[in-house]
């Protein structure tokens, strides 16, 4: 094993310059016409190096042989979908429908990539010190980056019009978004283990700087990601504190407590808050335009309370969704429409198009891929994420002590919010700029947290 450690430290090194590779990415798309990003590239080329490593240890890994033959059956299926879609779909953009799937294909290859990896060195290398440490690494990049480029004036907006918000030098908000949620609980941890008393707060400034960068973006996913992060680790604490009295368990609460009331003095000014009423006054100015107008009331009301009253639900889903519902009604009742084979094999990349109305996603990831996959691709798609969920599940029911064990707690934070950012606001699994970490995060709760009962083995 010893002449392949440089296997292990490329995979996980890789994951500590994913911000650089989204900086150039965003250089490239502004400045250079091409089809292909460095990021498309780079990904792609760092996906032929994972399946390199399962054939590597195709005979030693009885996990990198079950991932082989996993992948052979799924590539086989999207084979079948860009077949078929292409004698049922009329235009058909091979070139759009291709790049998708790879996409799509990118999850399941890093997370049983990282699986086998972590499974195969977690003997002979501190995985968790390594992986935590590419990880803090990555979001220490992003949050200077992010906070640099407010202070010196150079950040790209994340909105058009209306909205307020930056993404640094980062080109998609939502996947920036994603990937700082995601890696929230995971810096926290870095505080949580290494303060050991008050004087020692400065180890969660690189979590305080990520939490203002992923409340700076604007997006209710940043906002939310922050105050659930805090208040996961509250409890946990608390937890902590009745069984043990450890003075770095006071300190750490005390700094979360802290954080969360200084969150929540500053919501009602934050970005993501003055969207919101943005996006309720847009509501509201089309309701206005919608109905005949109603007599003012001599009692004068709260402003904002009219609106809330007014709301109703239709109005709620698209404050949640963003218009997505809009979308996703189009694609259920093309779905609905379609044949059994479609539904069993997919309708591919965005469904149906036409040369006047172009491909256009969902953006809420498991719908997205329902759709495009059909029912046995999309199985197939999930069906290592099911086995990992279902493990670490049956592990947690028998050790309950883990609702206070900092490390579990955190991931399993990081794993949840990909999951509900995935369902209700997309760019998580369909965007290898994010899978990348929910992969290796996954892939540690399962292969390296319990590795003293000899996880997956």
């Amino acid at each position: 094993m010893k002449n392949t450690y440089w296997l292990f430290f490329l995979f996980v090194g890789f994951i500590s310059i994913q911000p650089i590779i989204d900086m150039l990415t965003t250089y490239m798309i502004l400045n250079v016409e091409s089809p292909l990003s460095i990021g498309v590239i780079i990904r792609f080329m760092y996906m032929v190096f994972v399946g390199i490593i399962l054939l590597v240890f195709f005979k030693k890994s009885k996990w990198a042989r079950y991932s082989i033959l996993y992948l052979i059956v799924f590539a086989l299926f999207l084979g079948v979908n860009i077949y078929f879609n292409s004698q049922w779909k009329d235009p058909y953009y091979l070139a759009q429908e291709v790049k998708f799937f790879n996409k799509v294909v990118y999850m399941n290859v890093t997370l049983l990539g990282a699986i086998v990896v972590f499974t195969m060195y977690r003997q002979s290398v501190n995985v968790s010190k390594a992986l935590n440490k590419n990880l803090l690494t990555a979001s220490l990049i992003i949050s200077i980056v992010f906070i640099g480029t407010m202070l010196t004036g150079t950040a790209l907006e994340s909105y058009q019009y209306n909205k307020t918000g930056f993404k640094g030098w980062f080109y998609a908000a939502n996947e920036l978004g994603a990937i700082v949620a995601l890696l929230l609980p995971l810096t926290l941890l870095f505080g949580l283990k290494k303060t050991q008393s008050l004087k020692q707060f400065y180890f969660w400034i690189p979590f305080i700087l990520l939490a203002v960068s992923s409340i700076m973006i604007g997006t209710k996913v940043g906002l939310g990601a922050v105050i659930l992060s805090l208040g996961v680790a509250f409890v946990v604490l608390v937890l902590k504190l009745f069984a043990t009295k450890q003075r770095a368990v006071k300190s750490n609460l005390v700094i979360s407590i802290i954080l969360l009331v200084v969150v929540g003095v500053t919501t009602p000014i934050s970005p993501a808050f003055t969207n919101t009423y943005a996006h309720i006054d847009l509501l509201e100015n089309k309701k206005k335009e919608q109905q005949p107008e109603q007599p003012e009331e001599d009692d004068a009301t709260d402003t904002k309370k009219k609106k809330r009253q007014k709301l109703d639900n239709s109005d709620i889903e698209n404050l949640i969704l963003s218009s997505r519902e809009d979308f996703l009604a189009h694609h259920k009742e093309q779905y609905a429409e379609a044949p059994i084979a479609r539904k069993l094999v997919g309708m591919g990349y965005a469904g149906n198009y036409t040369e006047e109305q172009q491909p256009k996603m969902i953006e809420m990831d498991f719908y997205d891929l329902f759709f495009s996959l059909g029912i046995i691709g999309f199985i197939l798609w999930i069906l290592p994420l099911l086995i990992i969920a279902l493990y670490v599940i049956k592990r947690f029911i028998r050790e309950p002590s883990q609702l206070w064990n900092e490390s579990f707690m955190m991931y399993s934070t990081s794993v949840v919010l990909a999951l509900g950012i995935a369902f209700v606001a997309g760019h998580v699994f369909t965007a290898p700029a994010v899978t990348i970490y929910f992969a290796v995060t996954a892939a540690y709760l399962a292969c390296i947290h319990f590795y003293k009962s000899n996880a997956l083995d």
